[in-house]
């Protein structure tokens, strides 16, 4: 995709999750991974700005989503030793609700098609749909 190969760019949307800025006490490898996915993609999407390979890369950063994996949080094989938090993370789902997909779509139509977002770390919630997550600048 890199120009810097002959090619003429691209986008990259990497998937994260709300549990990055709202630790899930019940699924701490979750809640670290999500985190290493905002922080990889605001790096290389800096990377690709500063090398002009003509890839964008943007994160997205949903809440609960209705999907079938929501519903197994009954269950053990999905969720292991942690699955005596299933009713704390029921608690959560009904105090920050559930998104539904066509909502996901749109942020991530949004992000492909916006061509002056790079390193944006978008998140998706029911309280406030979809915004951005702000950093501060990084000093040289």
């Amino acid at each position: 995709m890199s120009k810097e190969y002959g090619k003429i760019g691209g986008t990259i949307i990497n998937v994260s999750s709300m549990a990055a800025f709202l630790h899930s006490p019940h699924q701490p490898v979750y809640t670290a991974t999500k985190h290493g996915v905002i922080g990889f993609t605001r790096a290389i999407a800096d990377a690709s700005l500063q090398g002009d390979y003509g890839v964008r890369i943007n994160v997205l950063c949903p809440a609960f989503v209705d999907t079938p994996l929501l519903h197994t949080v009954e269950n053990e094989d999905n969720m292991g030793k942690f699955v005596k938090f299933k009713d704390d993370f029921k608690r959560s789902m009904n105090k920050f609700g559930v998104l539904q997909p066509s909502l996901i779509a749109e942020g991530m139509m949004r992000l492909i098609t916006d061509n002056s977002l790079n390193g944006a770390v978008m998140k998706i919630t029911c309280s406030k749909g979809i915004h951005f997550h702000t950093y501060e600048p990084m000093s040289a």
